[in-house]
C-alpha cells in the first residue's frame, strides 16, 4: 500500500493594517493574522500597537490627562479622547516582551490569533489582548510601512 504525504492547502495568513484590523474587527475575531503598525511601549502591564507614532502619542498623553486631577467632565472628556485613540492590546508573555523589546517605539508586523470578543482587549484587565502574538519583526516598506520606519 503506497502511502502518499498529505499537503495541506491553507490560506495565507493576512497582513492588515492596525485601523483595518479596528475598522473590520468582526471579520478578523478569532482568526490569525499579521497586524502592522507602531508598537509603542511593551512590557509588565501593557503592550499596545497603534495606528503609528502620533496616534501612540496621543494615546499615551489622553490617558496621563485621564488620570491627573481635575473635574468629573474634563475627565471624561479625557477618557473619551483615550477609547478613540486606543491601541490594540498584545497579549503574550515575558518571553514575547523580550523578543519585542528590540522593536519597542518602532513599525512592526505582529503574527498571532485575534481575540474572539474584541480586537483591541479595551474593557479588560491590565495587559488584555486583541491579538495574541506568536512572532514580531519590523514592517518593510515594501510591505506599506511609512516612510519614517526603520
Amino acid at each position: 500500500m503506497l502511502a502518499l504525504p498529505a499537503v495541506g492547502c491553507s490560506a495565507a495568513v493576512p497582513l492588515v493594517t492596525v485601523e483595518k484590523l479596528l475598522a473590520q474587527c468582526d471579520a478578523f475575531k478569532g482568526k490569525r493574522v499579521q497586524v502592522a503598525g507602531y508598537l509603542g511601549q511593551c512590557a509588565g502591564y501593557e503592550c499596545g500597537l497603534a495606528v503609528d507614532q502620533a496616534h501612540w502619542a496621543g494615546f499615551v498623553s489622553a490617558f496621563n490627562n485621564a488620570h491627573a486631577h481635575q473635574s468629573e467632565a474634563k475627565r471624561a472628556e479625557a477618557w473619551s479622547r483615550v477609547s478613540a485613540l486606543w491601541p490594540v492590546g498584545v497579549g503574550g508573555d515575558q518571553a514575547f516582551d523580550r523578543k519585542a523589546a528590540p522593536f519597542q517605539r518602532s513599525y512592526v508586523v505582529i503574527s498571532g490569533t485575534i481575540a474572539k470578543d474584541s480586537c483591541d482587549g479595551q474593557g479588560g484587565t491590565d495587559r488584555s489582548y486583541g491579538i495574541n502574538p506568536t512572532d514580531i519583526r519590523a514592517w518593510k516598506k515594501s510591505e506599506g510601512a511609512p516612510a519614517n520606519s526603520k
